[in-house]
């Protein structure tokens, strides 16, 4: 559809073509929130370069609402690196935390992706810091949607397995049952903030909460 421009998934040579032309006669203050859109729209069909492309232009935007697109642009460059390249991954994480405490405009989940990684890293001292990162989330995260308390008890039980604290994976674990559980949160929007799980990973809880 014509106002759909900024949402299509084509990223061949005409397409580039057309969404620059398009984006060039486009209101400035709308151009941060497009080409991030765009850059959503490419890494769902699996175009990660021409995603991360646009989302570093966001990210040099001034435009009027440029600041808190950028602060979204940083959680999507982290999350699109995640398992090739972590340390970058890290980088963005942290550059957004340091840049937005506030978390506006992004899942407010980005304390728990940091801590994901520095578990996965596994290191004494990333440890310590990824139970500090996900106390701080606990504390002041505003987050009423079950997906995102659920990923923070997996993190929780990978974090309590790394050290050793079978009684708080085994806490965790129920916390994360009772989550998945949950209906919707919103009568209107059935499908918002509801816990999509694998069968393993519900396995797996089960077997942690006996």
């Amino acid at each position: 559809m014509e106002h759909e421009w900024f949402r299509s998934p084509g990223w061949a040579e005409a397409d580039r073509a057309d969404f620059e032309r398009r984006l060039a006669r486009s209101r400035g203050s709308r151009r941060a929130q497009y080409l991030r859109i765009k850059g959503l729209a490419l890494s769902d069909a699996g175009e990660l370069d021409g995603a991360r492309s646009l989302w570093l232009r966001v990210l040099g935007d001034d435009g009027e609402f440029s600041k808190l697109e950028g602060f979204a642009a940083l959680e999507h460059l982290g999350d699109s690196f995640v398992e090739a390249d972590p340390v970058l991954a890290e980088g963005y994480y942290r550059r957004l935390l340091a840049d937005n405490p506030q978390m506006k405009s992004t899942t407010s989940t980005q304390q728990i992706k940091l801590a994901e990684l520095l578990i996965r890293r596994g290191d004494e001292q990333d440890l310590e810091e990824a139970a500090e990162l996900l106390i701080r989330w606990s504390k002041v995260a505003r987050v009423p949607f079950p997906d995102a308390h659920f990923r923070w008890n997996l993190a929780v039980i990978d974090l309590a397995e790394a050290t050793g604290d079978r009684e708080t994976a085994e806490e965790a674990a129920r916390r994360a049952l009772a989550l998945a559980d949950r209906g919707p949160v919103f009568p209107r929007h059935k499908t918002v903030g509801i816990v999509h799980a694998e069968h393993q990973t519900i396995r797996r809880l089960k077997r942690l909460a006996k």
